[in-house]
């Protein structure tokens, strides 16, 4: 799935596409704990903010993916992938910028933007197509 996101101009790119990182991570996490509350609770307790993990949190959700043998490799260039049991079940592809004007504005120090195309996939994505086509 694609999509954009406009920005200033003067935006920390490198924050927001880690935000937006997280955030997908946090939906892929959440479908894969669906049908354990207890473990989904968990998961909320650690994950309560949109922002990066502290250390400590990240070792207890390392420690839950890992009974659960899920993995998360990112490699520090904007690329994430999610595994489980060895299989490809989601990624997060690096961002795409754009640099762009709009000559409408009146002020010129609001003219130029950024786009940022995301671009990422998920089985569960795929699953909820299926279905769409089947009803």
């Amino acid at each position: 799935m694609k999509g954009t996101i406009l920005l200033n101009y003067n935006e920390n790119t490198h924050q927001v596409e880690e935000e937006e990182k997280t955030r997908f991570l946090r939906e892929i996490l959440t479908y894969c704990f669906e049908g354990i509350p207890q473990v989904a609770d968990q998961i909320a307790e650690i994950w309560n903010t949109d922002g990066p993990l502290p250390a400590a949190q990240k070792v207890k959700l390392r420690n839950i993916l890992a009974t659960y043998d899920i993995q998360v490799i990112d490699d520090l260039d904007g690329h994430l992938k999610v595994y489980l049991k060895d299989e490809l079940m989601a990624e997060w592809f690096k961002c795409i910028y754009k640099l762009k004007k709009d000559l409408q504005v009146t002020d010129p120090r609001k003219r130029i933007f950024l786009e940022m195309e995301v671009n990422y996939w998920s089985v569960f994505e795929e699953q909820a197509e299926t279905e769409q086509e089947t009803e």
